[in-house]
Order: structure tokens, then sequence, then C-alpha cells
């Protein structure tokens, strides 16, 4: 070889290792990145569930482009590639990403990969698995809702409709839009790292789309520079919603998982919603039941309208009480349904739920395999305008002939009458409409087999605007109610009371009071032929009497103001009504009780007894339930009282009732019935009288 051909094959030997070095560099500084290491899989607080946080450490975060996640249901292999992400971080260590649309209580594998910046993917990391959660740590609050206007650059915050905070934030660019439309709050992140825009750490983070969030003001975390204070109020992100640290920190506590969020590219403002419907209000009054029975019947009854009604069941044995609830429409169709009423315990049963009965006249019978004692209440709004509640006992025997003393069609009263028969057999129904000057007046009315008949005594030209009791009388056996819905000097509400199958010269009323704005009437049907007198003794919690007598008509109905009698203003008192002739007595009251105006009403019993029952009672919310004694006797009682809850717990108390007085009970005082339902068992050491009186305010 000559001097030449040598020099040429030197260069060249000199070129390829050259290229070969300069090929070896290029290719050390193109290799793939590093294997992420530290992968682990977490819970974000997510109100939705099926959701994971996936974070890992990089060596080098400049040499990455994209980041590659991999989800397997084993850790022995099936990985398949859920997600890639760009990456344009130049400094920080730190990666992560959401995955979300997992199946809730099912535990997930995963891997990361990094690719590098010639596109070249590196080693997977160690597998790391997370179970996702069933649901988030905490959720349901409806009453928050945020609401940002990329218009306004604004945030605002409310609580059920009502402005509680607002702040300037940064929406997206024109170019990196914030998306619009209704979001919510699907996790929060103390910390979310912005791997596709820098590796700027986003604090505060309540994400609510894919990998788009409200949060604090970005920062680097080798720096500590922060990002974007001064564009606040302008378009300045690449999609999220940015906001000042402080409200970011504020509205990370405040959001709670699964609230609403609307962005809306309009102007938004706040306008006060009006004020909310006033609550229910108003109380009822039952007598108690002195027997209980197998058999209940209800003529009263409606799932319509404004209407809550309820069946109010009470055992006061030691077995469960098999009930069989016939439920009995105006055209004869009849509903039933079972229901078990645990030993010693109360039960209740919401009739506007049951399938079938919903916007309903209803009467109900019931049959026990048990004694037990029922109730109905119901609860109303908007009726004619008109908001309260009644309740009344019922009664266990069907009868042929029916007495209500009280009646009123004048001002604003509403008065119905009405008939249940629940027998096979169509019937022919009579009233005997009885006025207080002895007038009366007879209309006669069908009434279907399995059925509940409505008679709207306003309807009657001859009774508009007048007090009015009634005799109904039938020839199926039936059971009568009357109801009043009523505006007496601005007290709304309604009552209700069966009526009472016979006459009696004596009768007990161990409710009453005269005081603050309360207006008591006993009200006295003389249904005979012949006039009679009464003599009413009143009987005080000091055990003090005041005594009166008035004559009767026959064939009339006549009205005792009470409060307007000497020695009786502000007063608790018992009524004691002794007639000559046979006759009916109720008690109507019409109250302001701490700002609970309504009206009650409740026949008088016509024999103490030592046993009573009272299937309703409740103390929660706005409701005060008293239990009311009245001792006839010339010595002094002992009252042993159950309250019997609806779990079968009983709760005990012993009282001692003096002679000729009345006395009362504040169930909601009693520690151990704080927010109870419960039903009253009372035993007395001689024959008493017991009621109950309610007051209440129900929000809507």
């Amino acid at each position: 070889m000559d001097s030449g051909k040598k020099t040429v094959f030197a260069m060249a030997v000199l070129l390829v290792a050259a290229l070969t070095l300069a090929l070896a560099s290029v290719g050390a500084l193109a290799a793939a990145p590093a294997a992420p290491t530290d992968l682990k899989v977490q819970s974000p607080d997510a109100i939705s569930g099926g959701v994971l946080q996936i974070s890992w450490q990089v060596e080098k975060a400049s040499t990455v482009k994209a980041y590659r996640i991999y989800r397997s249901e084993r850790d022995d292999g099936g990985f398949e590639m859920v997600h890639e992400e760009p990456v344009a971080m130049d400094s920080g260590t730190v990666m992560d990403h959401i995955d979300t649309g997992l199946t809730p209580k099912k535990t997930y594998y995963y891997k990361v990969a990094l690719v590098g910046k010639d596109g070249k993917a590196g080693a997977a990391s160690k597998v790391a698995k997370g179970t996702a959660p069933e649901k988030g740590m905490t959720g349901g609050y409806t009453g928050k809702h945020i609401i940002i206007s990329i218009a306004d650059q604004t945030a605002y915050f409310l609580e059920d409709d009502t402005l509680v905070k607002s702040h300037l934030v940064s929406t997206g660019t024109d170019s990196h839009p914030t998306p619009c439309g209704v979001f919510s709050v699907l996790y929060h992140a103390q910390i979310v790292v912005s791997e596709k825009y820098g590796g700027w750490y986003c604090p505060y983070w309540l994400g609510f789309a894919e990998d788009t969030g409200m949060h604090g003001l970005p920062y680097d975390p080798d720096t500590g520079e922060k990002l974007g204070a001064s564009t606040l109020g302008q378009k300045a992100s690449h999609g999220c919603v940015r906001q000042a640290d402080a409200n970011a920190q504020w509205a990370y506590n405040w959001a709670p998982n699964g609230i609403r969020i609307d962005i809306t590219p309009l102007h938004w403002e706040w306008t006060p919603p009006p004020p909310p419907p006033p609550p229910v209000r108003g109380g009822h009054a039952s007598q108690g039941i002195s027997n209980a029975a197998y058999h209940w019947y209800f003529a009263e009854g409606y799932t319509g309208g404004g209407f809550n009604e309820y069946v109010l069941m009470m055992n006061p044995n030691g077995t469960t009480a098999d009930v069989t609830a016939w439920f009995m429409k105006p055209d004869g169709s009849v509903v039933s349904m079972p229901f078990a009423v645990p030993a010693f315990s109360r039960a209740t049963v919401h009739v506007d739920d049951i399938s079938g009965l919903d916007n309903a006249e209803v009467s109900v019978h019931l049959q026990s395999s048990e004694l037990i004692s029922a109730e109905r209440a119901m609860y109303f709004y908007d009726f004619n305008g008109k908001d309260g509640g009644t309740c009344s006992a019922g009664v266990s025997e069907t009868a042929t002939t029916w007495y209500l003393a009280e009646g009123y069609t004048g001002g604003e009263f509403d008065e119905f009458i009405l008939v249940q028969n629940p027998g096979g057999a169509d019937g022919t129904v009579m009233v005997e409409y009885m006025l207080p000057n002895g007038a009366t007046l007879v209309r006669p009315y069908g009434i279907l087999a399995h059925s509940r008949l409505s008679i709207h005594v306003d309807d009657i030209p001859e009774l508009v605007g007048a007090e009015v009791s009634a005799k109904v009388t039938c020839d199926q056996p039936v059971v009568v109610e009357r109801s009043q819905y009523f505006n007496y000097y601005n007290k709304e509400d309604g009552n209700a009371s069966a009526a009472v199958r016979a006459p009696a010269r004596q009768w007990y009323l161990a409710e009453g009071y005269t005081g603050g704005e309360f207006d008591e009437y006993v009200l006295i049907q003389n249904p005979g032929p012949v006039g009679g007198n009464a003599h009413v003794t009143f009987m005080l919690g000091d055990g003090s009497q005041v005594v009166q007598d008035y004559g009767l008509p026959p064939y009339s109905r006549f009205t005792i103001h009470v409060d307007d009698l000497p020695g009786l203003s502000g007063c608790d008192v018992s009524t004691l009504v002794e007639t000559d002739v046979d006759s009916i007595v109720e008690r109507a009251m019409y109250f302001n009780s701490y700002n609970r105006p309504g009206g009650a009403d409740a026949p008088g019993v016509n024999t103490p007894a030592q046993y009573w029952y009272l299937a309703e009672g409740y103390t929660g919310g706005e409701f005060d339930t008293y239990v009311l004694l009245m001792n006839p006797n010339g010595s002094d009682v002992t009252a042993d009282i159950s309250f019997l809850r609806t779990d079968g717990s009983t709760v005990g108390l012993t009282v001692a009732v003096p002679a000729h007085t009345r006395y009362t009970i504040h169930t909601d005082e009693i520690p151990e019935l704080s927010n109870a339902e419960f039903a009253t068992a009372v035993t007395g050491s001689q024959p008493i009288i017991v009621e109950r009186a309610m007051y209440f305010s129900i929000p809507r």
C-alpha cells in the first residue's frame, strides 16, 4: 500500500471512530427515560366513587415528553394502556393522574412508563394497586352550589340559593377555553401537578372535569415563583379556574364533593329568592281511649292536595298485633294492607304512601289480632287558603245513630260531616241539623257499601252562617265524624272529631285553657223534644271550682264561652257538665300558642275510668305534646304513666293529682322523650279522665 493510500485509510479509520463516538453520544442523549419510582395508588375524596389517584417520582422531568398509564385487574399480567398525557415540565420530580370511571369496591393494578423527547418509551414502573372507593368521604350537601361566569371572570358561591361569597378568577384563554356547562366537584386534592404545562403545582384543587379544576395560583416547587396573580379577573389559564390562594383555600374547605358547578359564558347576577312559605302551624286535641279494642273505624281521611294523613296504632300488649287495614273510597272500592305493631309500642302509617290511595278521600277500618287503640292525624296546607292539622281517636263500634254537638258555617268556617259505611249493603243517611233557637232541618243522603260519604254543610242554603249540631241516622251501621277548616280571628287551622254514639247526662272534659290568646267554648247539644238544664262545674288546677247553670231548649245547641265567665280568666280548667235531659258535650278551643295559631276540638267522655290510652304523641321539631289529667273525685289520685316508644322501649312516670283538679304533663320536658314518637298509657288509682293536646309548626 503506498503512502497516499495509507493516509486515506488512516483518515477513514479516524472518521469511522469519530462517527461511532458521535453516534454513541447521540444515543446516550436520546436514551429512554428511567422507569418511574415510588408509584402510589390512593383514593381521592370523590363523591361518585370509582376514582383513584396515581402518583409517581421521575428522575429528570426535562427528558420526559409524555407518560402512559397501564391498568389491569390482576397483578401478573393483562395490563393495557388506558391513558397517555403530554408533559411539558422543566423541573420538579412528581407527576400524578386521576383515573375515573372505575367499578366501586374493585381492586386495580397500575404501571406507569415514561416517553422520552424522541418518542422512545422507557421501562415501566413497579406495579402498585388500589381499590376504587364505593363512595366518597363526604357528599350529599345539596344546599351548596357554585356558579362561574366567564363574562364576569367571577365565581359565585351559594348556600340554599343565598349568595355567601364571590371572588375574581381567571378562566381559560380563547385558545384554551374553560368548558361551559353543568359539572360537579368530583374530588379534592391538596396539590395537583400540571405535567402538560410545565410542571407547575396547583394547590387546593377541586376537580370537575378531565384535567380541569378550580385551584390556587400555580407555583414552581423549585423556585417558589407564582403564576397569574396579576391576571385575576382576566382570561389567562389553560382551561382551569384560577383563584387567589386564600380564596382557593376557602373554596376547597367550603365545597363538598358532589355539589353542582355551573359554568356560563354570560353575565350572572344573584337575585334573592322569594321567601319560603310559612310553616304549617296549629294544634289538635283528642280524648283518651278507655277501652282497647280489636276493631277501629275512621270516617274521615284525605291524601290529595296538601294533605298528609297518618294512622297511629298503639299496642299495650306483650305480643305483636297483626293488623289488617281496609281503606274505603267514595266509589265503594277498597284497598287493603297488613301491618304489624310490635309489643309495647306505637306504629305510624303514612296513608299517602300506600299505592292506590294517592289523591283520595278515604275511610279506614282496622282489625287487629290484639286489643289496641288507634287515632288518625292529618296535616294540610292551602286548603281553601288554610293551613293546620287535626287528630281524632277512632271509634270501636258502628251504630245507626250518631250525634255531633259542634258545628259552624259562618265566617271563614267550612264544616264537613263524614259518614263511613263499612258494611256490604248500600244505605240511606238522614241528618237532622239543630240550631240554637230549636229549629231543625232534615236532609237525606245515599251511601254505597264499603264507602265514605262527605257532606259539606256550608252548601245547605238554610244553614249558611249558622251554629249547628247534628243527629245522624242510617239504616245500615255506620261511623260518623265531623271536620272543620277555619280562620278564626286570624287563627287558621282545622279540627276533627268522631261523633258520639249515645247521649248521656254527665260529661267530662279534661282539657281547657283561657289564658293568653286562648278562647275556650263548651258546646252542649240537647237532641230531645224536652227542654232541660245544665249544671256546669269548672275545676281549676289549684282545686277551686266555678259553678254555672244554663237552660237547654229542645232540639238545640248551646254555646258557653268559658273566657267570659267570672273567675275563669287565665286558667287551666277541666269541666264537668251534668244535665237533667240526655245531652252531648264537646269542647272547642282557638288559640295562638307560641306563634302557633290554630284550633282544636274533642268530645267529652261520660264515664271516668282507671285505664286510658293515647295512640299519638310527638316531641320532635316544633311539636309540643301535653297529657291532661282530670280528677273528679273527692280524694287525691295517683296516676302511673307509661310512654311507649316506636322501638318498644318505655318511659315511666308517676304523678299525684289532687281532688277536683286538673293536672298537666308537658312531655317535651321529659328527657327520655326528647325528639320521640310515642303512645301513652295511664293507670289511675281511682277512675279519672285523660286527654291529649298538641301544638306544632311544620316546615313545608
